[in-house]
């Protein structure tokens, strides 16, 4: 039986655990912190953190989240939901918690992984056939290294350590970004701090929960028929016809969009009007306002200021229109940065370019790295559904199954990819290039032919055009694989070991 190592065990180490386990591979997970869950684990999620999509679409094909959770389940509920998923498919007892990955190298067909266990306080070494790497986008949390920083009398924090409301209560507070994370703050801080003022270099687009306080986000952004309107790598018949003589008609729709969102939230009056399109800004980033930011903003309850900082000393920031504040608390909602301290060299250079950017094929595997796959480094904003359907492939990938092309025509795509993200998008390098929104379902299908499954549950294409994208479709059509052994197709064998 192979032996499969995977690390992390967030909503990708869970889902693709689930799919080796299920094929009968000998599995184990390492994950450094006490808990499933990675961003959602309780030590890692701030005060108030929600999903950005309903619990219809932020859930496992075959393990929809319970009907008497809220339409947008806060942070707790979705560490619990994955916790619930754990048990359910008896992936718990192969995890090993509070364990680090300080090494992974390949040796002899194999990988082998170095491990510090934190709570027994050793070291060890595993030997593993193939090794999934789960570790996603939020993977070490970013604080810019502003000048003068060691000399701030006051307290720099991350979005994600602000675990308690209590934090801020009563206390002067900056808040530095305009992403999910930032905006949840300083709305937090605006009802518990003492005064809340809000940092960024250029306002953002966000979206409501309801557009017009009617329709749900998701029927305008998550269908077949709404993702057509972007200008894709790889275009459908429709997709050509829209982005040429359908042009005037794609203008109207995201201008459109502009002037409602400008109205709904008084963009105006916030001094909070984005100087870009939409279209351009839409991807993993995409930030749902949270409720009562943009009222805040306007009555001052969040003084935003749009500037920088330029520099610390002592209690005072110096910004860079000129102004100086002096708060107790900065709080930067700044990101998270990627990163594989523990993989070896020459492969780790094969798989991260020289821009930074993740060269996969499919955002899964790297040609010419052997017996290694990436799962939850195709993440949306149902990142559940994207990284289940991974884990899938990469089983197949693992078994040898996939009906992919020759390795030449591989590399050439991921090569494309590359400089389409460069040229054609540039929000799309976001995230080390690891984002596939607004392509949701240009990526699935594409995943889903890999696999020799089909990409639609019904043959109703006016319905399978329109509706928002519903996980448990793919549980009907995953299943159809899993009932049928594999048939005998054509495929493309892993890389040689690198010599």
């Amino acid at each position: 039986m192979k032996h499969v190592g995977i690390i992390g065990a967030g909503l990708s180490g869970l889902a693709t655990a689930k799919a080796f386990i299920r094929e009968g591979f000998h599995v184990t997970v390492i994950e450094k912190a006490a808990s499933v869950g990675g961003v959602w684990e309780k030590s890692r999620s701030y005060h108030g953190v929600a999903t950005q999509t309903t619990r219809d679409e932020y859930a496992f094909s075959d393990f929809p989240m319970p009907s008497h959770y809220p339409l947008w389940p806060s942070g707790e509920q979705v560490q619990q939901y994955l916790e619930d998923y754990a048990r359910h498919f008896g992936i718990l007892s192969v995890i090993r918690f509070n364990t680090a990955v300080t090494g992974l190298r390949y040796e002899n067909n194999n990988w082998e992984m170095d491990i510090y266990d934190a709570g027994e306080d050793y070291t060890d070494t595993l030997r593993f056939h193939f090794v999934a790497i789960c570790t996603g986008t939020f993977h070490k949390p970013h604080i810019p290294a502003f000048k003068g920083m060691e000399t701030f009398t006051g307290q720099v924090l991350h979005t994600s350590q602000v675990a308690d409301a209590s934090l801020l209560k009563n206390k002067s507070v900056a808040v530095v970004g305009f992403a999910k994370s930032a905006t949840d703050i300083a709305t937090l801080a605006a009802d518990t701090a003492k005064e809340c003022q809000l940092l960024f270099r250029k306002a953002q687009w966000k979206v409501p929960r309801y557009f017009g306080n009617l329709i749900n986000m998701r029927y305008l952004l998550f269908s077949r028929f709404s993702e057509a309107f972007f200008n894709a790598p790889y275009k459908t018949g429709f997709q050509k016809f829209l982005h040429s003589a359908g042009k005037p008609m794609v203008w109207a729709q995201w201008r459109g969009l502009e002037l409602l969102l400008k109205k709904q939230f008084n963009l105006k009056a916030c001094g909070m009007v984005p100087q870009h399109r939409i279209e351009d800004q839409i991807s993993c980033s995409l930030g749902v306002a949270p409720e009562g930011f943009y009222e805040k903003v306007r009555s001052g309850a969040i003084r935003a200021r749009q500037t920088e900082i330029s520099h610390f000393e002592g209690e005072k920031v110096f910004l860079q229109n000129g102004t100086v504040i002096t708060p107790e608390v900065v709080v930067c909602g700044t990101g998270f940065t990627q990163s594989m301290p523990f993989l070896e060299e020459p492969y780790k250079s094969k798989i991260v370019g020289e821009d930074g950017g993740f060269r996969l094929f499919r955002n899964i595997v790297n040609p010419d790295v052997p017996q290694l796959g990436f799962v939850g480094f195709n993440s949306s904003l149902f990142t559940t559904l994207t990284s289940e359907i991974a884990a899938n492939w990469l089983v197949k990938y693992a078994q040898g199954t996939l009906q992919l092309p020759a390795k030449e025509t591989i590399q050439k795509d991921v090569d494309y990819m590359a400089q389409w993200r460069k040229t054609a998008r540039p929000i799309s390098s976001e995230f080390s290039g690891t984002c596939i929104a607004p392509f949701n379902f240009m990526h699935l299908d594409m995943l889903m032919k890999d696999m020799g499954l089909k990409t639609k549950a019904t043959r109703w294409l006016p319905y399978e055009f329109f509706k928002p994208i519903n996980p448990k479709d793919y549980r009907i059509l995953l299943n159809a694989s899993i009932r049928k052994a594999p048939q005998p197709m054509p495929v493309y064998q892993p890389a040689e070991i690198i010599q």
